[in-house]
């Protein structure tokens, strides 16, 4: 039997009264849809509220973490193109020292690797990251080319260092008058004219005689003409031979240094008195001597 209505009796504690009331089951049902509805309302209101809040807070909160990034954002990239302006100003400086060294230029395409000029603008969505990271990598690019050429020019400057030093540029006695030049000269013993290959140098016994340059020394003997005489090698093509000698301080294979002590000047072989003999061969081909004592390098004393 399908009920239509219900009755719902009051009893109020401590008293006989009693209320009845007669209620349908429709009305019922209404109150009921009434209340979940409500109740419904109240909740997804109350949800959207609260979700709008949250949210609200949340995107505040990304904003702060936002603008804060935009600002570090911002000093990385004035941070990177600073950098990058140091970075074309060692490329310049670079160059000029593989000139000063006579090293080929660098190739142009070698040095149009992204560096220099101003970071593009990002563009759509690009947060400009993307531009900082591949500046980056075009700097790491640049910077390994940069010391790859500054080791290149480090090992020519040793080598031109090492074939500096070995380059004859000193006087081989301090003091002293040339006697007799490079050329042709009257033989002090026979008269004739005759090639002379060295350089006479008058001076007084015991004289200190120097290396011109660095080199090893081939000979520290006696010999007829030249009487005591050494000969060093310095690499590059070059000879120096020194006669005469009163006596030596070398030994031969030693390894000498320019401005080092090699023997003392003295009148032995076929001399006419104290000097020194001086000759320079470059290639086995003798040199004028004059065209190895460089201005400033009239003191033999060198480091």
């Amino acid at each position: 039997m399908k009920i239509r209505r219900f009755k719902l009796i009051y009893l109020p504690e401590g008293t006989s009264l009693k209320r009845e009331f007669n209620i349908q089951m429709k009305h019922l049902w209404i109150v009921l849809s009434l209340v979940l509805t409500c109740f419904l309302v109240l909740s997804s209101g109350t949800a959207y509220i609260l979700n709008n809040w949250f949210n609200a807070k949340k995107v505040s909160t990304l904003m702060f973490k936002n603008t804060r990034l935009e600002k570090q954002l911002k000093a990385a990239r004035d941070k990177v193109e600073y950098m990058g302006q140091k970075v074309d100003h060692l490329a310049r400086s670079n160059g000029e020292l593989r000139a000063y060294v006579h090293l080929p230029v660098l190739d142009t395409d070698l040095l149009k690797m992204g560096i220099g000029g101003a970071l593009p603008a990002p563009i759509g969505d690009s947060t400009g990251a993307e531009d900082l990271i591949s500046r980056l990598d075009q700097m790491e690019r640049q910077i390994g080319l940069q010391e790859n050429s500054l080791a290149e020019i480090e090992s020519q400057l040793a080598d031109q260092e090492k074939m500096l030093r070995s380059l004859p540029s000193i006087r081989p006695v301090n003091g002293g008058a040339f006697s007799s030049y490079f050329g042709k000269r009257r033989d002090p013993f026979t008269g004739r004219w005759e090639p002379h290959m060295g350089l006479d140098i008058n001076t007084h016994s015991g004289a200190p005689i120097y290396a011109a340059a660095d080199g090893k020394v081939l000979h520290a003997s006696r010999e007829p003409a030249y009487g005591n005489v050494v000969v060093i090698d310095h690499g590059h093509g070059y000879r120096t031979l020194y006669a005469h000698m009163s006596r030596f301080a070398c030994t031969k294979g030693e390894q000498v240094k320019r401005g080092e002590v090699i023997g003392y000047v003295g009148s032995t072989g076929r001399s006419t008195g104290p000097h020194l003999h001086y000759e320079v061969r470059r290639h086995n081909k003798h040199q004028n001597p004059l065209d190895y004592m460089f201005e400033g390098f009239q003191v033999a004393r060198l480091p």
